[in-house]
């Protein structure tokens, strides 16, 4: 068993279109998990994203929108997001930042 507080983790910044993302990951192998915070007027990742992995996204902290560029999901504290993979997808904030939890998985 171990024990680790994000404020432990150096974030990996990955930049979008507008704005940053702060990616804290306690996993980085084959499943990739951890904690991201998607800071306030962001537009993230770069265009056109998607990746061979399954993800798992639950919002932690909202608002914030996710879209494919057909659907646009409003999300919101508690809500969950499945993506398939190779599943074009980005996301969206507004004047406020939200922290999610995601989980990327074969």
């Amino acid at each position: 068993m171990k024990k680790i507080h994000e404020s432990e983790i150096t974030p990996k910044i990955i930049k979008g279109k507008i704005g940053l993302v702060d990616a804290y990951d306690i996993i980085d192998e084959e499943i990739q998990a951890g904690v991201r915070v998607i800071r306030n007027n962001s537009d993230v990742p770069t265009r056109i994203h998607k990746h061979p992995e399954r993800q798992i996204i639950y919002v932690i902290k909202g608002p914030l929108e996710i879209t494919n560029q057909t659907d646009t999901l409003q999300l919101k504290s508690g809500d969950f997001v499945i993506l398939e993979a190779n599943e074009e997808h980005y996301v969206r904030t507004g004047d406020e930042e939200a922290k999610v939890f995601e989980i990327k998985y074969p």
